[in-house]
């Protein structure tokens, strides 16, 4: 590259066009470079040089040929300084060049005809520059009142010009900003960065993360470096190691994650062909390629590619925390209890302030003993307490010297459980993860370190998942409703926070992932000592984990072939409870805003018919008598309902032609809405009720019909519903016994905080009306719908869409159960499919997790019964399938 670049100097004198050629070749070396295997350090390196010799070029020529006054100017009293990333010589192939032309006040006059000279041929050639123009003490005035420009020009270099100026500038700079009120600057510093944090990713394990400003990306390397260049003036990691301020194995790993991170930073800017930052999943596939990795049989290329990622972006976040905490000054009663002595527990650990830790005569032989490891997380939990960095730094480096056998003995055991007991499990759980002993006691927490799933179900790895799980668990302490309930009756936290942290361990393999976090669970219930019932009831919550979610999500809770096998296999009325909590929570580590109240509400419905079985305490009256019951609740609400009139014999006789599963399972109140609506129908007409549920935070709209009135009806709802933006969340359609039809669309209205307005409403409902009447075609209306277009793209390599048919769970109904990435209106493409097939669908659940949906339709052929016949099956199958990947494959073109 040093021949190449012999040349850049001399490109100044060239046309501006000509510039622009000769830097684009330059640049086209550099990413060939790149692609052959060239260092993350050597490709920002090259840049730099590249743009430090195209720039210092243009400066020089500018000032000799602008006469003697612009010669004096530039050599003597000005000089031109590189700032920010390109004055820590950083800068990836499309990165900001910044640029400061530092003068003193003699030249100001001259300084504006300078900095044209220099710049405006650089524009002119497409070069991006930004830059600013200054005396010393605009410097210093601008670096005590402004915190990033306080930043920028701590990493000021020299480029071209008088040299004594910048030293000048430095000296002073360093004395009167750098040095002056560290302590604010560092608070300010990490205030700011965790503002980033909070925009680019609270936690390292993102799927999707930015390598500059996520969690553990270059700028915890960047923030780093400003501490230890104002608290130290070290401005490298290779001087604060030199000088002893940073330890041998922090040095190694950011020296090994800033290489890493430059390296995929410069990728992504020559795959983009521009400053490109986030890590999406399209380029991890290409990068995992371009970087050598291969499929294996249980593991991904980019999985492997991405578990490396995070084991050094990990890494980078962890030592800085450490560094930070080492650069914070103590305050005066820090100082002053430092000569007093600390509060001793159990002859080996202390209080120190606010942190738990163990004195230096104590520190080996705590460190030796994996039974005193585990005290110390146990005694830092039940106190609330932190735990020392430095002491967990030790304990980092240790680590590697205990065997797994080590931490297996009945003591271990019985503190581990202790820990796991809570409360504070999560944190102490999450220390011990940092520190690499989870690992000891849970030895396949080592395989998932890092490890990313390749799909739009998870936002997390799987470790952060796990432990994100047991947090959401134990925050159910505090929830207000049924969950919080349930979560504070449990009496054996300590297997249900442990189930949660094996539940997933099982991914990665080849083998379904339950079937291996059985196997996990057996293992571990061995190891602590559990008895019988114990040991089967952590295995149940790690080999069913998915059993509540995918019973409450996708089968109909009334249905008794639904709800008896569910029952049979919880079993017990506290392991009903444990199993609620596990669901909840492992949804809510799923992602920010996953568990929402509308699939809290299907849990909590499931699991208050399923208590009913496990408990005994059913109801055994027999239908007609239940039937009554329900006619008498509803016959209350009639003074509420003046299109309901008051005669229980009318209302019994109306309940009866419902099915069983909507009597049981609609609110007496909403049947006395919908008994009114009945009254109101005419023939051919339609009436629609609509209905804000605030807890939910949710709309249902009411169909009511004959359903005779039009071909399609779920579909062309549906369609409506897709057309003005609504997310269609769960419906139930019901046709009674005399062809009346009551289908409820429970449904979410992105465009509206809280309750729709009423002319919202009666617009979604007029235009369902119109459809159904004949009066607009569905067509019509989608066309209309430019929502349609809108949403979240689909990446390249989204998950093949999936159909599948149970025809065993229910006697009366096929049901088809569908998979595949969400886009409005995809419901109405599934829906139109069924219609097209010749199918009435009887019922449904809808489901979406992030980016994907799994909808469950119960469907009959039009005379009523179940879809028998194989090859007809298939077809369905078939049919509906490439219906939506026709449909997602228009949208992902």
């Amino acid at each position: 590259m040093s021949h190449a670049l012999n040349a850049d100097s001399h490109m100044v004198h060239e046309a501006p066009l000509v510039v622009s050629q000769l830097l684009a070749e330059q640049r086209q070396a550099i990413q060939q470079r790149l692609l052959a295997g060239a260092s993350g350090e050597e490709v920002v390196t090259a840049t730099t040089d590249l743009v430090d010799g195209l720039i210092v070029g243009r400066y020089r020529t500018a000032a000799r040929a602008g006469g003697e006054a612009l010669t004096t100017v530039g050599f003597q009293q000005c000089c031109l300084v590189a700032i920010g990333g390109y004055g820590r010589r950083e800068l990836a192939p499309h990165s900001d060049i910044d640029l400061m032309f530092l003068f003193h006040p003699d030249a100001a006059k001259v300084m504006p005809e300078l900095v044209k000279q220099v710049l405006h041929p650089l524009w002119d050639s497409g070069f991006q520059v930004g830059h600013s123009v200054r005396t010393i003490q605009d410097c210093i005035d601008l670096g005590l009142a402004d915190l990033t420009v306080r930043t920028s020009m701590m990493e000021a270099r020299f480029l071209a010009g008088s040299p004594e100026l910048f030293q000048q500038f430095h000296a002073r700079y360093v004395r009167k900003v750098v040095s002056s009120g560290f302590d604010a600057y560092l608070e300010q510093k990490v205030a700011e960065r965790q503002r980033e944090y909070q925009k680019f990713g609270e936690t390292v394990y993102l799927l999707e993360p930015n390598v500059k400003k996520s969690q553990g990306g270059l700028r915890d390397l960047h923030l780093l470096q400003w501490i230890g260049s104002a608290r130290f003036h070290a401005p490298t990691i290779r001087e604060l190691s030199d000088r002893g301020i940073l330890s041998q194995a922090d040095y190694r790993a950011l020296k090994e994650a800033r290489e890493f991170l430059l390296r995929v930073r410069s990728f992504l800017h020559i795959r983009a062909g521009m400053a490109q930052e986030i890590l999406t999943f399209d380029e991890q596939v290409w990068l995992a390629n371009q970087l050598g990795f291969t499929d294996r049989p249980h593991l991904l290329a980019v999985e492997q590619f991405m578990q490396q990622y995070y084991r050094h972006t990990m890494g980078l976040h962890a030592a800085l925390m450490r560094f930070v905490e080492r650069c914070r000054r103590r305050t005066l009663w820090q100082r002053v209890s430092r000569w007093l002595p600390a509060q001793r527990i159990e002859r080996y650990f202390a209080i120190d302030g606010e942190a738990l830790t163990v004195p230096a005569e104590s520190r080996s032989q705590v460190l030796g003993k994996p039974a005193l490891l585990l005290t110390l997380f146990d005694l830092a939990r039940s106190r609330k307490l932190s735990i020392d960095p430095s002491l967990l730094e030790d304990i980092h480096r240790h680590a590697e010297t205990l065997s797994v056998e080590q931490f297996h003995s009945p003591e271990t055991g019985r503190t581990f459980l202790s820990i796991l007991a809570g409360p504070g499990t999560a944190k102490a759980l999450e220390s011990m993860h940092r520190a690499h002993l989870l690992e000891k006691l849970v030895p396949a927490f080592s395989r998932v370190r890092g490890l990313m799933q390749f799909n739009q179900y998870h936002k997390y790895t799987v470790d952060e998942h796990s432990l994100l799980a047991v947090a959401k668990a134990e925050a159910l302490a505090e929830h207000p409703g049924v969950l919080g309930d349930v979560y504070r009756e449990i009496k054996r936290k300590d297997l249900l926070h442990l189930a949660l942290l094996l539940h997933d361990l099982g991914k990665g393999h080849e083998e379904d992932h339950s079937e291996v976090g059985k196997r996990l669970a057996e293992e571990t219930a061995a190891r602590l000592g559990f008895d019988e019932r114990e040991s089967r009831t952590l295995v149940m919550l790690v080999h069913r984990h998915l059993l509540m979610a995918h019973t409450a999500f996708r089968r109909d809770p009334y249905d008794e072939k639904v709800l008896l096998p569910f029952a049979r296999e919880v079993g017990t009325p506290e392991v009903l409870r444990k199993l609620l909590a596990l669901t909840a929570a492992d949804i809510a580590a799923v992602g920010p805003d996953v568990l929402t109240k509308w699939k809290e509400s299907l849990l909590v419905e499931l699991y208050l018919r399923a208590m009913q079985e496990v408990s005994g305490e059913r109801e055994t009256a027999d239908e007609p008598q239940r039937l009554a019951r329900i006619a008498d609740d509803v016959v209350a609400q009639a003074s509420d309902n003046q299109n309901l009139p008051n005669d229980k014999a009318w209302i019994r006789s109306e309940l009866e032609q419902f099915p069983l599963r909507y009597a049981y399972g609609t609110s007496p109140r909403r049947i006395a809405v919908h008994l009114g609506a009945i009254r109101r129908l005419q023939p051919g007409g339609v009436v629609i009720e609509t209905e804000f549920n605030a807890p939910l935070g949710t709309c249902e709209y009411a169909v009511i019909a004959h359903n005779d009135v039009i071909p399609g009806l779920f579909s062309k709802i549906a369609g409506v519903m897709a057309a003005g933006g609504l997310q269609i969340l769960d419906a139930q359609i019901v046709t009674r016994r005399d062809g009346v039809v009551v289908d409820t669309f429970q449904v979410a209205d992105p465009d509206y905080q809280g309750e729709p307005p009423m002319d919202r409403r009666e617009s979604i409902a007029a235009t369902i009306t119109d459809v159904l009447t004949g009066r607009q075609s569905i067509e019509a209306v989608m066309r209309r719908g430019a929502r349609l277009s809108l949403g979240r793209s689909l990446p390249a390599h989204r998950q093949p869409a999936e159909v599948r048919i149970d025809n065993e769970t229910s006697d009366r109904f096929t049901i088809l159960d569908v998979f595949a990435d969400d886009r409005q209106g995809l419901l109405y493409i599934i829906t139109n499919a069924i219609f097209q097939l010749g199918l009435s669908v009887h019922a449904s659940r809808i489901s979406t997790r992030l980016d994907q949906v799994a909808d469950v339709f119960y469907v009959t052929s039009m005379d009523g019964k179940k879809v028998e016949e194989v090859g007809r099956l298939e077809t369905i199958r078939a049919s509906i399938l490439n219906e939506i990947e026709v449909f997602l494959g228009a949208h992902a073109a």
